[in-house]
């Protein structure tokens, strides 16, 4: 049961970060150009993939409390030049090799960017 239990989760997971993740050949400068771009009255636009979101506020409450794991997505050299303090890295290309590096006893927040 526990194996089944830990195979949805690496699916979902995998699922989610491919989703999230699928514009990831845009460089970040490219990203940060955009972002700069857009106007405070611009509203945000809901994504358009099923990968579960989760506000800012509440990560960090989730996190801070002990009950949630940050996961970066990302390539190891992205993750090094900058990550959120106390994530861990599994890149998606190696969740499959990986997913026993993620704790299965809280949350999972994984992020790209």
């Amino acid at each position: 049961m526990r194996f089944i239990l830990t195979m949805l989760m690496v699916a979902a997971f995998a699922v989610a970060g491919f989703t999230a993740c699928k514009n990831a050949s845009t460089t970040s400068n490219d990203k940060v150009a955009a972002n700069k771009s857009q106007t405070a009255s611009q509203p945000h636009k809901e994504p358009a993939d099923d990968a579960p979101r989760i506000s800012l506020a509440d990560a960090k409450k989730d996190f801070d409390a002990g009950n949630a794991v940050f996961v970066d997505t990302r390539a190891e050299i992205a993750y090094k030049q900058e990550h959120v303090k106390g994530s861990i890295n599994v890149p998606m290309e190696a969740v499959e090799t990986r997913y026993k590096d993620i704790p299965t006893d809280k949350k999972i927040i994984a992020y790209c960017s």
